[in-house]
């Protein structure tokens, strides 16, 4: 697992005032043990941004999503996650083009309950084919504004 973060102050927008964006990516390998490192560290990174009241909903998102990546695709992902403005959005790379489709699942099966926690997590949800194979899957959560620690 490779963490890197950044923070990009000169980013705006048209008719806007200077806005920082932050931002951290993490490569894991197709190791599902990995995924509780991913959780941690979406979640710390969050708090150290000040957006520690989504910090727990969001690492939930992170780890369901990038689970997902390593069980559907078999091999690598990469996780990005994003803070601008009062908006967080995470979003989960792999090789599958398989399409995520949230699935009923009676209750004595263990497995298969991650896309409705996103579901009910997430602001928004949705999916995308990247250019040269694979997909995204993204997830956004409203941050409300904190102090960065």
């Amino acid at each position: 697992m490779r963490p890197t973060t950044h923070t990009d102050p000169g980013l705006t927008e048209a008719g806007s005032s200077s806005a920082t964006v932050r931002a951290l990516e993490i490569s894991i390998a197709a190791d599902r043990a990995l995924v509780a490192e991913v959780r941690h560290s979406v979640r710390t990174t969050l708090a150290s941004w000040g957006a520690g009241a989504i910090a727990d909903d969001m690492a939930v998102v992170a780890s369901e999503l990038a689970s997902n990546a390593l069980k559907h695709a078999g091999d690598e992902a990469t996780v990005r996650l994003r803070l601008e403005e009062g908006q967080a959005l995470l979003e989960v790379d792999d090789s599958s083009i398989q399409r995520p489709v949230p699935r009923r699942v009676g209750a004595e099966v263990e497995e298969g309950r991650g896309l409705f926690l996103v579901q009910a997590l997430a602001a928004e949800w949705g999916w995308r084919y990247r250019d040269g194979g694979g997909k995204t899957v993204w997830a956004s959560l409203p941050a409300p504004a904190g102090r960065a620690a």
